[in-house]
């Protein structure tokens, strides 16, 4: 079932200014998709200060048929959501335009509002979202595909329709049920996996073209065990290192892809001078310097790591820290996940508030990435804070249907308006107490996850920035986080593998498993400092780098690699 929402936030029209408010656009929900029977628009209603008596929502659906739906709003500032459905004759994609009239204000809201519905084929409309997975190690192929045999044994083979975040597979033809339901045998077979549970079996569909079983998955595991462990770093998070309080935490998972493996793993992490790692937890630890290794044993799936660090008081607020997580066996198959880097910056009391993004910079294009976010605030006045309010408003490259809030410090209520994005986090008598008087006690914070848009252009950028109110003093204003979606992050091949060594590196570094025809070299601002589109003898020389992280982007004849690289003289 198509849906389409058209969003009308407060606002004001002419001299009416408390009158109706004005259309700001449209919102589709993320699952939106054409039905068999019908389609159906959904038009999200905001008011204004006055209630509204007699609204009216005109709609021509882009295939010589109109229509109207009336309405109205009952209370001030209140809001509706109106459903209407239509048939197309003929399949196709239709221009679908719509005007609102407020009766209170006498006129109509705004221009008129503009979109696409898409009407499919009644003989392929039907639809089943199901998802495969597997538990160890734990994954979800959102691309399989899946076979669909009708009442008459003909089997039809369909793909994920819209890729990674939404499992739907259409194209069925409802007159040709019962189908039954499986993982296509021959992709189980290539990537070495058996289906573990059994067959679906859809007996009518909907009028939207909804299976009967809205929802279907298909647990996979592996049909040999792998002979060695493919060993990852997939996250790596610095958070919350306060100088005030001399401690913080690093935060990592290190995963085996491999299937059905239990090795060991030998973990390195590269961390700043100073900081000396609480090692109580981890197995055979031991502290070189400013290298930390320790052991990870008979990892089989995904393990998360929680390490706290003690770093001295007086380093200053803002100082960059960073920390390079690596994970390696003899026998690992794929080297080119095994390492993984995050930055952060220290906190002191002078700088309390502050806003943080758990992936890098530049984030990968290619993926649907999903962003870990958290606020930190503190009560540095003379009093308690009775209610601390923190709004945010979301990237419109954020995906706001898969926003979660995963913790606070204190007890929360949140609202998200999808009309202006703003989500606020409510904490109601909180009594936060100020630092002078006990420093942990005048600290919260909000720890939230949000997808990006699935599909989202090359170098488009997600910002975000929070707003704390302490009870009605002026907005403390965090700093704004920015992900790029760069090719900085890709790794575009699959099937060739390249190794960088020594690293970390001081005045040169080596590479194998490829003739390497170009070398670019960007710092964690996304700013090149380093270029060769000549490299001899696969070698290159970084004498004029400072230590620190950098992104090397590394080309062959096949394509580019995406590798990390420190630099420590």
């Amino acid at each position: 079932m198509k849906k389409l929402i058209t969003l009308i936030a407060l606002g004001t029209f002419g001299m009416f200014s408390n009158a109706f408010g004005q259309v700001t656009g449209y919102y589709p929900y993320p699952d939106s998709i054409p039905g068999c029977g019908q389609n159906t628009l959904v038009v999200y209603v905001q008011g204004g200060a006055n209630p509204e008596t007699g609204g009216i929502l005109s709609i021509d659906w882009g295939d010589g048929s109109t229509g109207t739906e009336n309405f109205t709003i009952p209370s001030t500032n209140g809001w509706l959501v109106l459903n209407v459905d239509h048939s197309y004759a003929t399949p196709g994609v239709y221009t679908v335009q719509t005007s609102v009239y407020s009766t209170t204000a006498g006129a109509d809201v705004d221009a008129g509002q503009t979109n696409q519905m898409t009407a499919v084929d009644p003989t392929a409309c039907g639809y089943l979202y199901t998802g495969v997975y597997q538990t160890t190690p734990s994954y979800n192929y959102f691309n399989a595909p899946i076979d669909f045999t009708d009442v008459n044994g003909i089997v039809t083979t369909i793909n994920n329709s819209q890729g990674a975040g939404n499992s739907y597979y259409q194209g069925l033809n409802p007159a040709n049920a019962p189908y039954t339901v499986s993982v296509n045998d021959q992709w189980l077979a290539t990537n070495g996996l058996t289906q573990v549970t059994a067959d679906a079996t859809i007996t009518s569909f909907g009028a939207s073209g909804s299976a009967n079983i809205s929802q279907y998955y298909f647990e996979v595991t592996c049909a040999v065990g792998a002979a060695n462990p493919d060993f990852a770093v997939s996250y790596v998070w610095p958070s919350n290192f306060v100088a005030p309080l001399e401690t913080g935490t690093l935060y990592a998972y290190v995963c085996n892809y491999a299937c059905a493996n239990t090795s060991d793993a030998s973990v390195s992490i590269d961390m700043p001078a100073g900081f000396i790692p609480n090692t109580s937890s981890l197995s055979n630890a031991t502290v070189n310097g400013t290298t930390l290794t320790f052991d990870i044993l008979n990892l089989t799936d995904c393990e998360f790591l929680q390490i706290p660090f003690t770093f001295p008081g007086t380093t200053p607020a803002g100082t960059q820290i960073c920390f390079d997580v690596t994970v390696s066996n003899p026998n690992d198959t794929d080297p080119s996940n095994n390492n993984e880097s995050n930055c952060s910056f220290v906190l002191n009391s002078y700088d309390p508030n502050d806003k943080q993004v758990n992936q890098p910079t530049h984030i990968n294009p290619a993926a649907q990435e999903t962003l870990n976010y958290m606020i930190q605030f503190q009560n540095e006045g003379n009093y308690a804070a009775v209610n601390v309010v923190v709004k945010d408003t979301l990237d419109a490259d954020l995906d706001l249907s898969t926003f979660k809030v995963l913790g606070t410090k204190h007890g929360v209520a949140t609202t998200l308006n999808p009309t202006t994005r703003v989500v606020t986090f409510t904490f109601s008598n909180i009594n936060l107490a100020p630092s002078s008087q006990d420093v942990e006690a005048s600290k919260g914070y909000i720890l939230y996850s949000i997808e990006e848009n699935a599909g989202l252009p090359i170098d488009s950028e997600i910002e975000n920035t929070a707003y704390i109110y302490f009870d009605f003093n002026p907005a403390i204003i965090t700093n704004t986080t920015l992900n790029v979606n760069s090719t900085l992050s890709v790794n575009e091949l699959d099937n060739e593998t390249i190794a960088m060594y020594p690293n970390p590196a001081q005045n040169s570094v080596q590479f194998s498993g490829a003739t390497i025809e170009s070398v670019s070299i960007f710092d964690l601002s996304g700013k090149e400092v380093f270029v060769n589109n000549s490299v001899l003898s696969n070698s290159i020389s970084i004498d004029h780098l400072t230590n620190g992280l950098y992104q090397a982007i590394v080309t062959t004849a096949k394509g580019t690699h995406n590798m990390k690289l420190v630099v420590k003289k």
